[in-house]
């Protein structure tokens, strides 16, 4: 075993981290049930939502979308972990097209982390979808006021008004 401790939930967890790095999402995976274990061992419920997100991610990397769902949804028990657990729930939604459910979850990561610029892009390509384009383009101009080098916002505002003017000062700050 490569950590001394073997119910180490920091080890392990670090251990699944250092093997997704170097691409290797199975063994990875071992590592992370591992620390998800020994951390639930006397309660169902973690205190420490981080081996759960990592277990996701792993999960995810691995095209195993149900499984990294579950885990991703676990992970939102901490609140240190609610606004990237819910991002990724809304993101694997979106995945989906399941726009309302995508909807509730990106609401709820916004709720812990307002100027997550990521998951207003999402928010703002959810509304799209769901044909809520003064919604989305209220979201984008606020989104862009916060921080106006959010790229993904301006492509989103393009895709809402098909203004070539919108696509000319993208390309613009992207320098081409």
């Amino acid at each position: 075993a490569l950590c001394r401790e073997p119910g180490d939930i920091r080890c392990n967890n670090a251990m699944g981290l250092l093997l997704m790095r170097k691409g290797q999402f199975a063994n990875a995976e071992t590592f992370l049930q591992k620390a998800i274990e020994t951390q639930i061992e006397r309660s169902p419920n973690p205190y420490d939502g981080e081996p759960y997100y990592n277990l996701g991610w792993c999960l995810d990397m691995q095209g195993k979308k149900d499984e990294a769902y579950k885990a991703f949804f676990k992970a939102t028990w901490n609140a240190a972990w609610q606004d990237s657990g819910y991002y990724e729930l809304a993101r694997i939604d979106a995945g989906k097209g399941l726009w309302e459910d995508a909807l509730n979850r990106i609401d709820r990561s916004l709720i812990r982390n307002l100027h997550n610029q990521k998951a207003r892009q999402l928010k703002a390509s959810i509304l799209r979808k769901l044909d809520r384009k003064e919604e989305a383009l209220a979201l984008i101009e606020e989104s862009l006021k916060i921080d106006k080098f959010n790229m993904g916002c301006r492509f989103e505002k393009y895709l809402l008004t098909n203004n070539p003017a919108d696509l000319d000062e993208l390309k613009t700050i992207m320098r081409g």
